[in-house]
């Protein structure tokens, strides 16, 4: 390799990077010098040295600056650093080479160390601060070397001897180290330390060297050593306080020695800063340093304080500051720091002292606002505001101080030099730049007021609040005066300013308006220069020097003092405030528009959305001004508000989007209002425009768009002030007419406006809606035209014309009902909609979104009043259109499926089906198949518990049984359907108060559909509790939609024109019902912002439709209970509403059943109109309803009502042509038939063998949604996990409904006579005739366990298995009616569940045809032909195909069996019944003559003990229908009691119960049917269920006791027949000890049948069953018949008798008109006593309702009729004893009290026939024939059957003794009969013996009858109970009140007339008899009240005793 040459070496080293060769080579190169250089030799050969230099010297010379430059780089990278790195080895090895051959040079020592110092620059600026620092102390040493110095670090200048150029190396060599240390950031104090040696010792050399020669690197060594000073400060923790007192102390020194002396101050303002800016640290420390700082500044400044004081104040504005930001501790220490230093500057010529001072003044009060700062969240806000006012009136001292400071320097803000002081000269400033004085001023008293103003605006309230006088006030005055000269200052210093500086010039854009608000405050407060203070506010609000949010501040701070001022009656202060805000916020507003127009950038990035909201929010603050300018009576009110219109016009012309000024004109309107509140009607107020035409500032379309705001403002005043905002706009609307959209070009503007009249006249009633209509058909007139000539419409045009037809049709509907305009304008509508929303192409943008809401409210009040009226035609459109909105808006159909559902929007009215098909089908093509399932409903509705509930109730009503049967399974929990979780969510709907509509309409809903439910089960009085409970909540949601009156009450006459035996007080209905003024309006509002899509809607026609359905169910059920006033009363009630709306299906629904109750009223011609009516209503309304089914539903059942009053008519014979109306009769019933036999009903229930559509059914097993997601199981509504089911309330407060209450709501015996009428023949029917009530919207849950996997409703392994069971023998032999609804269920498709519903609607109806029809065969005793219809009903009853002719007897056998089972939940609960107590009836008609007869069927062969069996299954299941429930009762007990008396009739043996016990609980069962429910709970026996049963419609409604178990047993019946024999025994022991004696009278029917049976020719006219039972004896029972009639010889047939004259003259003198009415109608006592109705009849004629002159001859002969009347009826009575009763007669006597005697031959006569004759005796029966021993005894009465088992049958007995003498029994016994005449004649001698009370419970039949009044009773105490059910009630009351007054309760609640009182005379017109009876009470000693209305009800109430 060849030797490097000195070329070589120099171009490789400024040209190559490999630093490490480059270094190899030089040391190669200089190998002979460095090994002489790096020798131990001390002293090397000069000669050698001499001849190295001359041989390298060059190269050296030349690699110095070479290497400098690759190696001299500032923030060298990665890279360079390591290919350049062994440069600095090279340069050393150069500077050492150098360093040995410098002797041979001249001046080589300092050329070596200044080679060495380069080499420090070059280690300094690659961060090798360490190395560097090392490198500068070597040259140190070196140099301290060359002179031999013993200096520690620098050598000495006296050694040196002053050379400069030594000393400019020495000063650069410490500057080196200096920075060093700086950049390398150690924690090392000895190396600050170090530097604090090096400056001392290097000092000496600095002031001895020229300036010029050291100013550079001084330079450096000041600007380090402050980096030093600044590291050590933010290090304070580790290097500690001294040192950083020394390093700061000797910076400030070198600054001010250096020519960097100007910056001293931006270094301690530095320092001062790093200061404040440490993190914990000790404050103390801080602080302390920066004072130290402070005064050591300025003791540097004394020197030229002149010149500094500038700079100084600056340096202090700044300290100060950060101490106000720091704490208290700040603000006090430098606070007297300042204080102490200020008499240091007393000399100055700029007052520095003064403005010290004033530092400290402000540090102080600053204290104040720290403490609050930093202590709000340990003190109170009491506390608080203490210490702010503290501030304010407590430090007087330091306030004062104040002052004088102001005082004295008060002209340094001023702008004029020439103003003198009074003080001390040196504040007459003569300045050179005034403006810095002004400046340094301004900034000093903005320190000062800073605080002053926060406390201020802070505690304006407090401030504001204080008293004038108060002593204070000088304290304020003097803060008042501070803030005063601050304006000052601002203001010149703003005068003298240049334009370009005052842009610059910031002082922040909020300060200067908060001091000079504050100013205004205290001024407002101390009553001083207030207008001063409102000059400086005008003066900044019009400068333009203020931006926006300094004029925001003055404004909203303005705005609430005036407000605060107002409240305080302050009202000029107020005006004031509010005035200046109003200009502030409208300048602040001009401002932005400025900086819009000028395209002005803002730093906020202004956007017009905010200048939108500050005008919204200005013309909020203007409307306030206007309300105080008029409560004070200030007429600039229109001066006010044109001025801010004229604001907002000009923005509008900017902004087209701006907002109308609806605040202003708002409160404009309100003024309005008020001032012609009292005027004259013609006065009207100016509008607007009048106001702003003259104005050249406001566009004609700004005022358009003020004119529609002022109609908007007019509109929501109108519920206060109704006329004169309707005349307002009304005059608003004429004048956008006339002028703004009277231009040709604006017809849409024009027709809106005419929309919008329509709407203000429509706002106010329908008085003028043809006005209305009149505005609404011009609008489409317009419209049309503009149609006509333009292509293309809008989106938004189209829809307002969509928009004016709908509601035009809505107008007519309410002026016209019966128009068919209403439909064209709906056709015309939908129309213009669907060709808005139907093509794929319509763009979706924010006005499309707000025309589909709004259309969606219009579309749902079309589709319900077109639902409500039965018009379906248009409901596939209306739903295709509302599917295609939900889509477009992209939401899903999920929702809107569970928006149509919980507003009741997929069916029309009274239909069966809850969905119309129409819907399914449409929403089938957007969803899919997946659509069709349950599943997909059940998941769009899991988001509403309640309409989830809903729909699961109302799908799912006939799963009764399959829900049952899956009850008692382990896994099974409870269902989700029951009633107690439909209470439970129904309570929690309307819990709040008030309740939402909303929540109305769901809970109105669920208790609608839980009552169908009852029903379905036959439990009506259930089903009556909740719907009253519906009805009334639909009332409350009525009252909200529709206003209404009530005309006054008229009465209906019957067929002879008389108002008497069947008359009726009928309602005429609502009168003017009308929709709501604020429903209606809202409704018009089609135009407003869109609605929400998925939020519910209820139109007044939805609420209308519920409304009337609940009052069809309320009057259908009571009719069905026979509470036939109250029925009358609401099903005229709807049916007026009906006819007024003309509501088609309704009409003819309500017409319907208003025919069935007046055909059981017999008001024959009332029923036929009805029925008539409402079938001529069905035929002209058929064309509008597309719903087959609901049509052939209503015409056959109108057919079905036809035909049973055509053969009512027949069957009483009450005219010539009965056989005519029989067939008749025939002919409806096969109409019917036909109806419900034609192909609309075939196959609508899914069978097992049809094909199912698998692709639906695989999507519903799989569990996916539409979309293909898998589908969420949404959880059963009711159970809660771990919480228990909260009971529902039990109390109901009344309801004022709308129907006018009758003026008596109690059901008296008389009343329901009179209602009822019934005859035999015409209540048979088990009915529930509901229309679509006949559709049994009566739901269970869907099982839990629906929802599984497996199966898309019932999964498997589920409980299913468990009812297959059961159900086997249905599905293997008929496909049973039992087996659908599994079936149904494991389908999943909704269309099954709802033909099931259809099918049980269907086959009801068919039920009630076929009995029509068999009743009508039975006249004529077709007994084939009979059964044959028979086998029909049950095969609808019971068969998969209702249609389904049953011909082969097995299978006639199998049906006849399950027609007997009982099946748990029965849905046809009530038609089995009827059916059975049918096949019960036939089989006693046919019981001897089966044998003669060829069997012609299973029903010839029925056994006597099945018939029971089938008739006990009966009486379970109609025990809540009370009119089938008495009839099946009644034959059971007539069976009972044959079988007791007659062994043809024997049945099957008891061991619990005796044929007597069996026959007369059956015969107390029949009595007092209709009122025996009102006694117990509705729902007693199943817990927490609701009751709501209205203690003012049903009598002695049971107490919030009554769900007691007791309670329970005291029903009519038990739940299961199965139980009936436990609950006889039960109500036995139940029952009181006193006697109850039962009473009826069997008519017709059952003197045919008994005489078949008893095979007796005999004429019988009547039966009587008598029973007498208590709780201590076996029971009696009577069939007695009454084989004779009472009744007297005529009058006018004897006319010699005296009393027949009387009568003739009596009738004659009161010949008024006026006729007795018989109150029962007609009975079968009229046939066996006709007399009584004659006695009645003339009672009548006596009574004091008949005027007579009164005359001697009158009285006379008044007194003569009364006399013959009473002898007739006492009579009547004896006659009714001997005939009816007989030997009988002591059987209605009381038991005996303590007769010994009796007891003791009792029991032996009892011994004697057990052992004489061996018979088993009735002890009980027995005894009390001893206890009438007194009476004659014949022998009927001793009969062996009735000794043995109580029981009697009058004609049967007779037959019965002659063939047991035939037999020899005779015997036995006649001696049986001779001990027991022996025993009588042994008591007969007996003394009178006192007797127990007893209790009548009388049928209906013989109510009317005196009986107590018969001879035998006459001395008898006796009471009367409607039923035995009613003394079990009051037993158990009694019981339970004497329980919580712990008290002993008698054995019955007995009359003891010493606790009566008495009520004498109560209508006050019978003085004299009052005058008798009066003193005869008062010798009783009883209490009372001779004049009834002085005393109050709860007075006498009170004074009766508790039972």
């Amino acid at each position: 390799m060849a030797t490097p040459t000195e070329s070589s070496l120099l171009s490789d080293l400024q040209t190559s990077d490999d630093s490490k060769g480059i270094h190899s080579l030089v040391s190669d190169y200089l190998r002979p010098i460095s090994t002489l250089a790096n020798s131990k030799k001390k002293k090397p050969d000069q000669a050698a040295v001499r001849s190295l230099a001359k041989q390298f010297l060059s190269f050296l010379s030349k690699s110095f600056p070479i290497i400098y430059k690759r190696i001299y780089i500032q923030n060298s990278n990665q890279q360079q650093q390591a290919s350049l790195s062994y440069f600095f080895e090279t340069y050393r090895l150069c500077i050492t080479c150098l360093e040995f051959v410098s002797s041979q040079l001249a001046g080589g020592a300092h050329l070596v160390q200044i080679q060495r110092l380069k080499l420090v620059y070059c280690l300094q600026s690659w961060g090798r601060y360490d190395e560097a620092e090392s490198e500068a102390l070597r040259v140190l040493e070196r140099l301290r070397g060359e002179v031999k110095s013993k200096g520690k670090f620098v050598p000495g200048i006296d050694i040196a001897g002053g050379d400069s150029k030594f000393g400019s190396i020495v000063i650069e060599a410490v500057a080196s180290v200096v920075k060093s240390v700086a950049m390398g950031h150690c924690k090392d104090s000895g190396k600050y330390e170090r530097v604090l040696a090096l400056l001392e010792q290097v000092r000496p050399w600095c002031r001895a060297l020229e300036a010029d020669v050291v100013e550079k690197s001084h330079s450096v060594l000041v600007t380090f050593l402050g980096r030093c000073c600044r590291f050590l400060i933010e290090e304070i923790n580790h290097f500690g306080e001294e040192l950083i007192r020394g390093f700061c102390n000797e910076c400030l020194t070198e600054y001010a020695r250096s020519m960097m002396k100007d910056q001293v101050f931006k270094f301690a303002r530095r320092i001062c800063s790093s200061l404040f800016s440490l993190e914990r640290t000790d404050s103390s420390v801080q602080i302390d340093l920066v004072t130290f700082l402070l005064v050591s500044i300025s003791r540097e400044c004394k020197v030229d304080i002149d010149n500094n004081a500038m700079e100084f104040v600056e340096l202090v504005d700044y300290c100060a500051n950060k101490c106000r930001d720091a704490g208290t501790t700040f603000c006090s220490t430098l606070a007297k720091r300042l204080n102490d230093m200020a008499g240091d500057f007393h000399q100055a010529t700029i007052p520095v002292d003064l403005i010290l001072r004033l530092y400290a003044t402000g540090l102080d009060l600053s204290v104040h606002n720290v403490k609050l700062k930093y202590n709000d969240c340990t003190t109170s806000k009491g506390v608080e505001d203490d210490a702010a006012i503290d501030v304010l009136f407590l430090e007087r001292d330091k306030l004062h101080n104040l002052s004088g400071l102001l005082g004295n320097c008060c002209n340094i803000g001023k702008s004029d030099p020439s103003i003198a002081s009074d003080v001390e000269c040196k504040n007459s400033l003569a300045c050179q730049d005034k403006k810095a004085c002004l400046v340094m001023y301004y900034n000093t008293l903005k320190f000062l007021c800073q605080p002053l103003a926060e406390l201020v605006n802070s505690e304006k309230k407090r401030i504001l609040a204080q008293n004038e006088a108060s002593s204070d006030s000088s304290s304020l005055c003097i803060i008042q005066d501070a803030f005063y000269q601050f304006c000052d200052s601002f203001f010149s210093l703003e005068s003298c300013a240049s334009e370009t500086k005052r842009e610059g010039f910031d002082d922040g854009e909020v300060l200067v308006p908060s001091i000079i608000v504050a100013g205004f405050i205290l001024s407002t407060c101390t009553k001083r220069k207030i207008p001063k203070s409102v000059c400086y506010i005008k003066q900044i609000i019009g400068s333009g020097r203020i931006q926006s949010q300094g004029l925001k501040f003055v404004y909203v701070s303005l705005y609430n003092i005036g407000v605060l001022m107002y409240r305080s009656k302050q009202i000029k202060e107020a005006l004031k405030a509010l005035k200046l805000s109003h200009r502030a916020s409208w300048t602040n507003i001009q401002l932005l528009r400025e900086m819009f127009i000028h395209k002005k950038s803002s730093g906020d990035h202004l956007s017009e959305d905010v200048v939108r909201d500050l005008v919204t929010d200005a013309c909020t603050r203007s409307a306030f001004l206007l309300e105080v300018l008029h409560a004070c009576g200030n007429l600039k009110v229109e001066k006010i508000i044109v001025e801010s219109l004229e604001n907002w016009s000009a923005l509008e012309n900017l902004f087209r989007q701006l907002s109308g000024p609806m605040p202003l004109i708002k409160q404009w309107v309100k003024i309005q209002c008020k001032l012609h509140k009292n005027k004259d009607l013609e006065d009207s107020a100016p509008t607007l425009c009048c106001m702003l035409l003259s104005s050249a500032e406001v566009s004609k379309m700004a005022i358009c768009k003020i004119l529609e705001q002022e109609l908007l403002a007019y509109q929501e005043m109108t519920h206060g002030y109704p006329d004169f905002c309707q005349r307002m706009q009304i005059k608003v609307i004429d004048l956008l007419l006339q002028d703004a959209y009277a231009m040709e070009d604006s017809p849409l503007l024009k027709a809106r406006m005419l929309i919008r009249k329509g709407r203000t006249i429509r706002a106010n009633g329908i008085e003028a809606l043809n006005d209305c209509i009149w505005c609404l058909s011009e609008a489409i007139s317009i419209m049309k035209n503009f149609y006509s000539e333009t292509s293309i419409a809008g989106t938004p045009a189209c829809h307002q014309l969509a928009a004016a037809h709908c509601l035009l049709a809505l107008c007519t509907q309410e002026a016209e009902p019966n128009s068919e305009q209403l439909y064209q304008d709906i056709y015309a509508a939908l129309d213009l909609w669907f060709s808005i929303f139907i093509p794929d192409s319509c763009f979706v943008d924010d006005e499309f979104k707000m025309v589909s809401g709004n259309t969606l409210q219009l579309l749902y009040n079309v589709l319900d009043l077109l639902s409500v009226k039965g018009y379906t035609k248009l409901h596939s459109n209306i739903y295709k259109l509302i599917i295609r909105i939900y889509k477009l808006n992209n939401v899903e159909l999920g929702k809107c499926v569970a928006n149509l559902w919980e507003c009741r929007r997929l069916s029309h009215a009274l239909c069966v089906s809850p969905v119309n098909e129409s819907f399914i089908t449409n929403l089938s093509e957007h969803c899919g198949g997946s659509s069709k399932s349950v599943d997909f409903w059940m998941h769009s509705l899991s988001g509403s518990q309640p309409g989830l509930l809903g729909f699961q109730q109302n799908l799912t009503c006939f799963f009764n049984n399959f829900n049952h049967g899956l009850k008692n399974h382990e896994s099974h929990t409870q269902s989700a359907v029951s009633a107690n979780n439909v209470n439970l969510v129904a309570s929690e709907l309307i819990a709040s108060d008030p309740v939402r509509s909303h929540s109305l309409f769901l809970a109105g809903y669920l208790y609608y559909d839980l009552c169908e439910r009852q029903i379905c089960r036959g439990r009506l009085f259930e089903g009556l509790s909740y719907a009253k409970e519906a009805f009334r909540l639909r009332s409350q949601l009525f009252k909200r939609k529709f206003t209404f009156s009530i005309e006054a009450l008229v009465e209906k006459y019957n067929e002879s024109g008389d108002i008497g035996e069947i008359a009726q007080t009928a309602i005429n209905g609502p009168k003017n019902l009308q929709v709501h003024r604020i429903v209606a309006s809202e409704l018009w509002s089609f135009d407003s912002n869109s609605s929400n899509l998925c939020g519910c809607y209820l139109s007044p026609w939805n609420v209308l439709e519920c409304y009337l359905e609940s009052i069809l169910q309320v009057g259908c059920i009571n009719e069905m209970i026979g509470n036939g006033v109250e029925a009358e009363s609401f099903l005229l009630w709807g049916k007026s509403i009906s006819c007024s709306q003309n509501l088609p299906l309704f009409e003819a629904t309500f017409s319907s059943i208003l025919g069935k109750l007046y055909r059981k009223k017999r008001l024959w011609n009332f029923a036929e109109q009805e029925l008539q009516s409402a079938k001529r209503i069905l035929v002209d309304s058929s064309s509008h309803c597309s719903c087959i089914r609901c049509l052939l539903m209503l015409e056959a059942n109108l057919d079905q009502q036809l035909g049973d009053l055509f053969r009512n008519l027949f069957d009483i014979s009450i005219i010539n042509d009965s056989t005519g109306k029989l067939s008749r009769a025939e002919v409806l019933y096969k109409s019917a038939l036909e109806k419900l036999n034609c192909s609309e009903w075939k196959n609508i229930i899914c069978d097992a063998e049809s094909n199912v559509d698998l692709a639906v059914r695989n999507t519903i097993i799989n569990g996916e949604d539409v979309a293909g997601n898998a589908a969420t199981q949404p959880e059963a509504i009711g159970a809660r996990k771990g919480r228990k089911t909260k009971n529902v309330s039990k109390s109901v407060v009344k309801e004022q409904h709308v129907i006018p209450e009758r003026r008596s709501s109690r059901v008296t015996r008389s009343r329901f006579r009179s209602s009822q009428n019934q005859s035999t023949t015409c209540t048979g029917e088990a009915q529930i005739e509901i229309s679509k009530h006949s559709n049994g919207n009566v739901a269970s849950k869907l099982s839990d366990t629906c929802w599984e996997k497996d199966s898309s409703l019932l999964g498997k392994g589920s409980c299913m298995e468990e009812l297959t069971s059961e159900i086997t023998c249905f599905c293997n032999q008929t496909k049973c009616w039992q087996c659908l609804p599994a079936e149904v269920m494991k389908s999943g498709l909704l269309i099954y569940f709802i033909n099931m519903k259809w099918e049980y609607a269907h086959r009801k109806l068919l039920v009630r045809i076929l009995t029509g029809t068999g009743k009508c065969l039975g006249y004529g005793d077709p007994t084939h032909e009979i059964h044959e219809v028979v086998w029909q009903s049950i095969s609808v009853l019971v068969s998969r195909n209702a249609y389904t002719q049953t011909c082969s007897s097995s299978h006639r056998t199998f049906l006849l069996d399950l027609i007997g089972r009982e099946t748990v939940g029965d849905t046809f609960a009530i038609e089995r019944a009827a059916i059975l107590y049918r096949i019960g009836w036939m089989t006693l008609k046919g019981f001897h003559s089966k044998v003669a007869r060829i069997d012609c069927c299973d029903l010839s062969k029925v056994q006597l003990s099945k018939t029971v069996h089938w008739l006990k299954l009966a009486f379970v299941l109609s025990r809540e229908v009370p009119v089938l429930f008495q009839k099946v009762s009644r034959l059971l007990s007539a069976i009972y009691l044959l079988s007791a008396t007659s062994e043809h009739f024997a049945l099957p043996s008891c061991k619990a119960l005796s044929e007597s016990h069996w026959a007369s609980y059956f015969h107390q069962a029949s009595l007092g049917t209709h009122l025996n429910n009102q006694f117990f709970p509705s729902t007693s026996g199943r817990l927490n269920a609701q009751r709501f049963v209205d203690s003012g419609d049903l009598n002695g409604v049971v107490s919030s006791c009554a769900h007691t178990e007791t309670s329970t047993l005291l029903r009519l019946a038990p739940e299961s027949v199965n139980d009936l024999e436990q609950f006889v025994m039960n109500f036995y022991v139940g029952l009181p000890a006193t006697a109850i004696i039962c009473i009826s009278l069997l008519g017709h029917d059952y003197t045919n049948l008994l005489q078949e049976l008893l095979l007796d020719p005999s004429s019988i006219h009547a039966w009587m069953l008598l029973s007498r039972l208590n709780s201590k004896n076996q029971p009696v029972v009577l069939l007695l018949p009454l084989d004779s009639v009472l009744e007297e010889v005529s009058d006018d047939a004897a006319p010699n008798d005296d009393n027949a004259r009387a009568c003739q003259e009596l009738r004659q003198l009161m010949n008024s008109g006026k006729k007795w009415h018989c109150p029962w109608g007609s009975a079968v006592v009229d046939n066996v006593a006709p007399a009584f109705k004659m006695i009645l009849e003339e009672n009548f004629m006596t009574s004091s309702g008949c005027p007579l002159e009164d005359t001697k001859s009158t009285r006379s002969l008044w007194w003569m009729v009364r006399k013959k009347v009473d002898h007739q009826l006492g009579k009547l009575l004896s006659n009714l004893e001997d005939s009816w009763l007989g030997p009988w007669r002591h059987v209605l006597l009381g038991d005996c009290l303590d007769c010994r005697s009796l007891n003791t031959v009792h029991k032996k006569l009892v011994q004697d026939l057990k052992s004489k004759c061996k018979m088993n005796i009735n002890e009980s029966y027995l005894k009390l024939v001893l206890g009438a021993a007194k009476f004659d005894i014949e022998e009927a009465c001793l009969s062996q059957r009735c000794l043995r088992k109580g029981c009697y049958t009058g004609k049967l007995e007779h037959h019965e003794q002659e063939n047991s003498q035939s037999n020899g029994i005779d015997d036995v016994s006649a001696l049986a009969s001779q001990l027991i005449r022996e025993a009588v004649n042994e008591l007969h001698m007996e003394d009178a013996i006192c007797r127990e009370p007893i209790i009548l419970v009388l049928d209906l039949d013989v109510q009317m009858l005196p009986w107590e009044s018969i001879p035998i009773l006459r001395q008898q105490e006796v009471y009367r109970m409607p039923s035995v059910g009613s003394i079990s009630f009051i037993l158990e009351r009694s019981q339970q009140y004497h329980e919580l007054a712990c008290t002993n309760a008698a054995a019955f609640p007995l009359i003891d007339p010493l606790d009566a009182f008495y009520l004498l005379n109560p209508s006050g017109d019978l003085s004299s008899t009052q005058a008798e009876f009066e003193n005869w009470f008062r010798d009783q000693n009883f209490e009372g009240s001779s004049i009834f209305p002085k005393m109050r009800f709860r007075d006498w109430r009170s004074a009766l005793p508790p039972c």
